[in-house]
């Protein structure tokens, strides 16, 4: 009887897996057709993206692409009561995290309409700090495998021309958020930080992102974002 029991553990495991992979393949953005192109940097809290989106705008403005640099979510959703709480309570019961993922995907069409769009199609750079992926890498995270409206929604944005995975350890991250004067009174699930950190890399060869080594000084990662560019025949 133990065999058998193990037998359907084993294709349970194998079940899950290939659904994972089923509802990241539900994930379809809209083609870019615009004469701009759209660069997206991902990772968690702590991967040092920041530094690589001030490095990537200089780049872009120097070799003649007017360039926009915009964050998601914006602070149109991340001011209200309830991301507030979501971030910065330990108490997390009286969040419903669909509410949340409500109130940051509506933040991401408008700003999509409103700034992104607009911005493709006079032919600018358009470089964003986080995307879509970091609200499916938590969706997941959090064990949300089955939210049919949150792809739905998704077909509205645009689909990124590059997307690069800023990747450093969980333990670094989180020892690189604590270092953070203005993160000092911030709650750190850092269970759940780890668990986003593992979808992003689940995702990253799924959705063809380009992984960086957060570890490295800026300079030196940005020399794989500058090469990749250069490459870049559009």
């Amino acid at each position: 009887m133990l065999k058998y029991e193990r037998f359907f553990i084993l294709c349970m495991k194998k079940i899950s897996f290939f659904w994972k992979k089923e509802t990241m393949n539900q994930l379809h953005l809209k083609k870019n057709s615009y004469a701009g192109r759209l660069i997206v940097f991902e990772g968690t809290d702590g991967a040092g993206k920041t530094t690589l989106v001030t490095l990537t705008k200089r780049y872009c403005e120097e070799t003649g692409s007017e360039a926009i640099a915009i964050k998601q979510p914006t602070d149109l959703s991340r001011k209200t009561k309830l991301f507030q709480k979501m971030m910065y309570c330990a108490d997390h019961r009286e969040i419903d995290y669909r509410a949340v993922q409500l109130l940051t995907m509506s933040d991401r069409i408008q700003q999509n309409h409103e700034v992104i769009e607009p911005a493709l199609k006079d032919g600018k750079t358009v470089i964003c700090d986080r995307y879509i992926y970091t609200s499916l890498a938590n969706m997941l995270a959090r064990g949300y495998d089955q939210e049919t409206w949150f792809f739905e929604a998704g077909k509205h944005l645009i689909q990124p021309d590059h997307i690069f995975l800023v990747y450093v350890s969980p333990d670094k991250a989180i020892e690189r958020i604590k270092q953070r004067i203005e993160e000092k009174d911030r709650y750190l699930d850092t269970e759940l930080l780890a668990r986003v950190s593992a979808q992003f890399l689940k995702m990253s060869d799924q959705e063809r992102f380009t992984v960086l080594d957060g570890t490295q000084p800026p300079e030196v990662t940005f020399e794989e974002i500058r090469k990749e560019l250069e490459s870049e025949q559009k």
